[in-house]
């Protein structure tokens, strides 16, 4: 199996991935229905995954509803991020315990835990790319970051409905992921076939990906899920013009606009 190789995982051997994800000790992580939203959270079932589930997106509204399929990825995006595995909002930097007049600083423990994040996209592995950045580039590493950045398994999907509100294009920043994943699915759905067109993208994910079921995909499945992320790009809800847009934020740092946001 090399890296670049596309394969086919049927629907129905899906849950075969998540439990070689876990067999190696991750903490699948992964979207699934709270609150009437799509968020992410730890799964262990495909069962927890939206299944027949989409959103409706437009400025200022969000909501769910019925698809007439069982997608398992057929929504755009939820309100949370990945984030908040990654670089957590609260987390205890020490701790101390005082005796008498002494008090003995304790050293606080690594969070080691591997997570495995399932239906990344690939705007969220953009903005993933730029805290790396952040956090692991130049003279100061937050090492916090760097640990759980490198215990996470990425399964990257690419998109095959845009939100209302998506603009991806415009950035080139999707809607198909091009790197920072180590499996990326594509999500195909036939009159009688419901499978995943499979990237595999390193060393680690060919290791997880090798122990289930697949087959190699032939030329027409390919094209077929291409073909999906094609008709994906022509469905942008949003178009940002991009033209000069450094200078343009440069020339404005004291534009009064700041003042109305603020």
């Amino acid at each position: 199996m090399n890296i670049g190789d596309k394969y086919i995982l049927a629907y129905e051997i899906f849950q075969e991935l998540l439990e070689a994800l876990r067999d190696r000790n991750y903490q699948v992580i992964g979207p699934t229905v709270r609150d009437n939203a799509i968020v992410y959270d730890e799964i262990s079932s495909i069962s927890e995954l939206p299944s027949g589930l989409t959103d409706e997106q437009d400025g200022g509204s969000y909501r769910l509803k019925k698809r007439d399929d069982n997608a398992l990825f057929g929504y755009a995006l939820g309100p949370h991020s990945w984030k908040k595995f990654l670089h957590p909002p609260v987390m205890s930097l020490w701790k101390a315990n005082r005796t008498g007049d002494e008090i003995k600083i304790l050293e606080e423990k690594e969070d080691t835990k591997k997570y495995a994040f399932i239906g990344v996209r690939s705007c969220e592995l953009h903005a993933m790319a730029i805290q790396d950045k952040v956090f692991m580039e130049g003279k100061y590493v937050e090492p916090s970051y760097k640990l759980k950045r490198e215990n996470v398994f990425i399964i990257a999907v690419n998109c095959t409905q845009a939100g209302g509100t998506c603009f991806c294009v415009s950035m080139n920043t999707g809607p198909k992921a091009s790197f920072g994943f180590d499996i990326a699915l594509t999500e195909v759905l036939e009159s009688n076939r419901h499978y995943f067109l499979v990237e595999v993208g390193t060393e680690a994910g060919a290791e997880v990906f090798g122990q289930i079921p697949h087959e190699y995909a032939d030329d027409k499945e390919k094209e077929g899920a291409e073909e999906l992320v094609m008709k994906t790009k022509n469905q942008m809800g949003r178009e940002v013009d991009t033209t000069d847009i450094k200078d343009l934020l440069y020339s404005n740092y004291e534009n009064p606009r700041w003042e109305n946001i603020a």
